[in-house]
């Protein structure tokens, strides 16, 4: 018997505090946890070579090329991301699985993998390939609802997620391309969730944001372990109390949240969001928020994040800011 699911319906919320005096509320649509202030130590890195690293290629070639990953996070699938985030306009994510390439992923280097580029235009990438409405797993049709803030194409032996930025002409900001023979051993659309996999989506959405100020000419945000910590109750809270809003159920706001953690603050913020399947979705879809792209891209020195799965949305994410 065929079953049809609705996937990707995503909902988030932003919230900005800019002084003690004077809140300012924004609630319009939709991001993750850090592990240290900065893991870019690699100095001998050659990201320039990503461009021509391909599904398939081996382990060996990567390190080849492109030198020591950064670091290396678990993804929602069986392969493990190997993180280059030594230049933050060039970041560049390789899945490794069984010593080979299934994935690939960066929002500032074009692969030679694919002949869609970064900052085309999104109906420059509709007129060569026609995204797919669902994507089948056994007798289950999960169907994409992306509100045209990404199309996932079938190419080839490869699935590829095409990110695009609505408030900046629709241009390519990112991709994703995932073998199909990966893509297959996730069961349906969400991870169950580990620690493991928890501290990598927390980290991904730290260096994600963090490539957004780069390329605005921002400085970069330090990791706060208190503003993680404030931030994982806040998840794991709606998580359990099945609700999504700023204020909980004790009737307490972030900022309220933030300062039980001991966090003295002049300006603070934070964004919400729940249902998007991994970290690298929940940025590209906060990115196409204003209220919550004014947050990443906001006045602020400290980041903290936290990820927590299970629930009615399946995975909560919760992300403070503040200065």
């Amino acid at each position: 018997m065929k079953k049809t699911i609705f996937i990707f319906v995503a909902i988030a919320l932003a919230y900005s505090y800019y002084s003690k005096n004077n809140t300012s509320q924004e609630f319009e649509a939709i991001n993750t946890k850090i592990v240290s202030n900065d893991t870019r130590v690699n100095s001998n890195i050659n990201i320039d070579n990503f461009k021509n690293i391909k599904i398939g290629d081996n382990k060996a070639k990567v390190i080849s090329n492109l030198g020591e990953p950064s670091r290396i996070d678990y993804s929602e699938y069986n392969f493990k991301w190997y993180v280059y985030n030594e230049d933050l306009n060039k970041f560049a994510m390789v899945g490794i699985e069984d010593e080979n390439v299934v994935a690939l992923y960066s929002n500032g280097i074009d692969s030679n993998e694919m002949d869609i580029k970064l900052n085309s235009n999104r109906d420059s990438v509709r007129e060569k390939y026609t995204p797919l409405e669902y994507k089948k797993k056994g007798n289950t049709r999960y169907v994409i609802n992306s509100n045209n803030q990404y199309d996932i194409l079938d190419i080839e032996k490869n699935y590829v997620t095409v990110f695009y930025d609505i408030h900046e002409d629709n241009k390519v900001c990112g991709y994703q391309i995932i073998s199909k023979k990966a893509e297959s051993t996730l069961n349906g659309i969400y991870s169950q969730g580990s620690g493991e996999l928890q501290e990598s989506f927390e980290a991904q959405t730290k260096d994600l944001v963090n490539t957004e100020r780069t390329k605005n000419n921002l400085d970069i945000l330090s990791y706060s372990e208190k503003a993680t910590t404030s931030s994982r109750k806040h998840s794991e809270d709606m998580m359990i109390k099945n609700y999504f809003d700023h204020i909980n159920k004790e009737n307490k706001s972030p900022f309220n949240r933030m300062e039980e953690e001991g966090i003295n603050y002049k300006n603070a913020g934070e964004n919400i969001a729940a249902g998007q399947s991994s970290a690298i979705y929940a940025h590209h879809a906060w990115m196409n928020s204003l209220g919550h792209r004014k947050n990443i891209l906001g006045d602020y020195k400290y980041i903290g994040v936290g990820v927590i799965f299970g629930g009615y949305y399946n995975i909560y994410y919760t992300q403070n800011f503040y200065t």
